[in-house]
């Protein structure tokens, strides 16, 4: 009698292990296609735009799934590309983070498409999305979100009603942004890091970052530079915008920025080397296209250092992260001393840091001083 217990209760106990089993096999079947139908929802939560996944993969081990071939559209179909596509964007646990006491995730976005659009309307234009796009991510991540990378990416910057129509872009965009909540326990004022490289017609751009990513004020430092990047290949750009066709010349450009308690400060100095703008050959039939591109070169002529065939300036900026404030005739003093007294140093100057922002004291850029100086000394002349 109790060997037929006991048997009875082991086939009970094989039945009940195998119904999980079944029941666990259905569920990984169905997965996902349950998270494709979810993703797809939270896509239509942005307003103005549509998106859609054709694809979902599940790796219950790794604690991870991995979103292929999204896209995201703005509605209306009047752009013919869309605002947002990437090939594949893997959501998973940072297993080193979850040694470290901290459950947490990372995203891996792979060959993703960025395209921003200028139009003559709202209806023809992409050039920012709503804030609501960042609640559905967070969405789609279910844990907070400690590191982001992007591999082999692009951004695109397009006009379709200019003429000539315009296309310029980066490519070999990579970014790794960790440490965003600060799973480290840094008890630095600056404890996340974000790196990023891209190409750019011949040029290359590098950027480095630190910043508090859990404070809901930007506060972060920041240098980023473009080196040597080729001004022929902005042909479509500049004969669109500017007019005219530019037969040689490179531009560099250096920047650093802080921010802290609402405050932002810090420099642009963009340099342009070996501009030659006229193109007789390519113009020679089109009399007021020579005539303007003989006046830029001319101004640019006498603005550049002759001594090392530059023409370059520093903008200096400081004031509230809302309303940023430059001076026109500040960066126009600036392209004079340039031009005729000395050339900028072609590189980083790794002058400003997380002290050059104050809440108490807001510090005044020597341009802006300069500057103010230049105006009381008229005054009391006139007086």
């Amino acid at each position: 009698m109790k060997k037929k217990e006991q048997a009875k209760k082991k086939r009970t106990l094989w039945i009940v292990i195998g119904s999980i089993l079944i029941l666990l096999v259905i569920i990984r079947i169905l997965l996902p296609y349950i998270l494709l139908k979810a993703v797809n929802k939270e896509l239509t939560k942005i307003p103005g735009y549509t998106g859609h996944v054709e694809d979902i993969d599940v790796a219950l081990i790794r604690g991870a799934y991995k979103i292929k071939e999204i896209k995201l559209e703005k509605t209306g179909g009047k752009i013919p590309v869309p605002f947002f596509e990437a090939e594949v964007i893997d959501l998973s646990i940072q297993w080193h983070a979850l040694f470290q006491g901290a459950l947490v995730g990372k995203i891996i976005v792979e060959h993703p498409k960025l395209n921003f659009v200028k139009g003559p309307t709202e209806e023809t234009s992409q050039t920012h999305i709503d804030k609501k796009w960042t609640d559905v991510i967070g969405d789609l991540m279910p844990l907070k979100l400690n590191r982001f990378e992007i591999e082999d990416g692009e951004i695109h910057y397009r006009d379709f009603y200019s003429s000539p129509k315009v296309d310029i872009f980066t490519k070999n965009v990579h970014i790794i942004a960790e440490n965003l909540t600060n799973a480290k326990k840094n008890k630095e004022l600056l404890p996340s890091t974000a790196d990023g490289t891209a190409d750019i017609y011949g040029g290359h751009a590098r950027l480095t970052m630190k910043l508090d990513a859990l404070n809901h004020v930007p506060t972060f430092e920041a240098k980023a530079e473009l080196v040597s990047m080729n001004i022929v290949d902005l042909d479509s750009f500049l004969e669109a915008y500017g007019k005219l066709d530019v037969r040689q010349g490179n531009i560099s450009i250096y920047t650093e920025a802080v921010a802290k308690d609402g405050k932002i400060s810090g420099y642009t100095k963009p340099i342009i080397k070996d501009l030659r703008v006229v193109n007789w050959e390519k113009d020679k039939g089109k009399p007021a296209k020579l005539a303007w591109e003989a006046v830029v070169g001319a101004v640019a002529w006498i603005f550049k250092n002759h001594g090392k065939d530059q023409l370059a300036t520093k903008a200096e900026f400081e004031g509230k992260i809302k309303d940023p404030n430059v001076s026109i005739w500040i960066i126009i003093g600036e392209v004079l001393h340039n031009a005729f007294i000395q050339a900028l140093y072609p590189a980083l100057e790794n002058t400003v840091n997380i002290n050059s922002v104050d809440s108490k004291n807001k510090p005044e850029t020597n341009l802006k001083k300069q500057y103010d100086q230049s105006k009381n000394s008229k005054s009391d002349k006139k007086k």
